[in-house]
Order: structure tokens, then C-alpha cells, then sequence
């Protein structure tokens, strides 16, 4: 990360994460536990989702590569 990016972002620690039931009127959220933030969730719709696979497989690629 670049220190542009790091001044405008809290980079935290992720312990766990767990997917949360649908709620009655049909939203999804997932919980995101951090180590420096405790447990933190949102609401996600599947563009969100997909948009999370793609970062994913890009921070997979980048993890292995530097392993």
C-alpha cells in the first residue's frame, strides 16, 4: 500500500468471518471479527459479492507469490 492509500484507510486484522442470515425483508450480511475493531458487519447484495471474489482471487495471486 502506498502511503497515500494508508493515510486514508485503517487496515485491520481479520480473525473471522461469518456469513449472517437473511432477514425477513431479504438483506444478507457478513460479519467481519478484527482484531483491532472487534466485530464489524454489512450488508452485501451479490455485485458486492462478486466485487469480493475478485479482490480475493487478486489478494490469493499476490499472498502465493510472495510466499
Amino acid at each position: 500500500m502506498s502511503q497515500h492509500d494508508s493515510s486514508e484507510r485503517t487496515t485491520v486484522t481479520l480473525l473471522l468471518s461469518h456469513a449472517l442470515g437473511i432477514a425477513a425483508d431479504g438483506r444478507v450480511a457478513i460479519s467481519l471479527k478484527t482484531k483491532e475493531l472487534g466485530t464489524i458487519a454489512f450488508e452485501i447484495d451479490q455485485r458486492t459479492i462478486d466485487a469480493l471474489r475478485r479482490d480475493l482471487a487478486c489478494a490469493e495471486t499476490l499472498v502465493r507469490y510472495w510466499s
